[in-house]
């Protein structure tokens, strides 16, 4: 079984604190936190603070889980990285490994490998790999043109979340091409077709892995049996439900592990 970890989206309603206990009490070895929003995002994603390391880092310890990404980091213009810096330092002293990144505003794929570079050589100052996430929301909307871009700036990695390749071309084939450059992957299921509005599902429903329709199996497949695989699966319904946030990602990631294990 490959490294597990729980996305924050699981168990949105939770602080950071209670999502590292949650993760531990689970069995994930990782956890994904928001350390950096978007102007346009901040208050609507449980953002750490710098006064919130200390305790948080206990918090981790005491759970036996490290955290293996960090969220979201824009690259929606050239030059200016001080930006990210606090959430990259915050993200260094809590143990992170990885930093999603998301480009905006660049339709030139040459301009976006130099943002990637750019981006990759500031984030290793903290002993952090970028990571090149596509979807609906940005300029890189598929897996094929994420990984043009990585490969032409020559650092980083790709960002692979299960909903994203479904939506954006369903290019499952592309997955084996870019295997070497995939150390981490979020899952989830859904219908083949939704008549959900994108932002909505994307963080607010989705379906546990294993019971919709996205061939999960086949997604997996080519991906190191060293990286990890995340569950990203937000579920307000049954929050409004009252189910239990614990509960809540103990289906997501039980429905993980049992798609994992019918993957050959």
């Amino acid at each position: 079984m490959p490294p597990l970890s729980l996305h924050h989206l699981t168990v949105i309603d939770v602080p950071h604190r209670a999502l590292a206990e949650i993760a531990g009490t689970v069995g994930c070895a990782h956890v994904t936190l928001f350390t950096h929003l978007p102007e346009q995002l901040v208050g609507k994603f449980p953002c750490v603070a710098p006064a919130d390391v200390p305790a948080l880092a206990d918090a981790l310890a005491a759970a036996g889980v490290g955290v293996c990404n960090l969220e979201v980091f824009p690259l929606d213009r050239d030059g200016d990285l001080d930006r990210f810096a606090a959430g990259l330092e915050m993200g260094a002293a809590l143990g992170a490994t990885r930093a999603t990144i998301h480009i905006h505003d660049c339709e030139d794929r040459a301009a976006a490998a130099r943002r990637v570079a750019a981006f990759c050589a500031f984030a290793d100052r903290y002993g952090i790999v970028g990571g090149l996430e596509f979807n609906a929301f940005s300029a890189v909307k598929d897996i094929r043109s994420a990984v043009e871009i990585i490969r032409e700036a020559g650092c980083g990695s790709v960002a692979l979340d299960a909903l994203h390749l479904m939506r954006n071309g369903a290019d499952v084939a592309c997955v084996a091409d870019a295997a070497d450059l995939i150390t981490y992957v979020q899952l989830c299921d859904g219908p083949l077709i939704t008549h959900q509005e994108g932002w909505v599902e994307a963080v607010r429903e989705r379906l546990l892995p294993g019971t919709g329709e996205f061939p999960l199996a086949d997604i997996l497949r080519p991906i190191s049996p060293q990286a990890v695989i995340e569950a990203e699966v937000p579920q307000t319904a049954a929050r409004k439900a009252g189910i239990s946030a614990l509960d809540r990602a103990r289906r997501a990631v039980d429905a993980m592990r049992a798609c994992l294990a019918r993957s050959p």
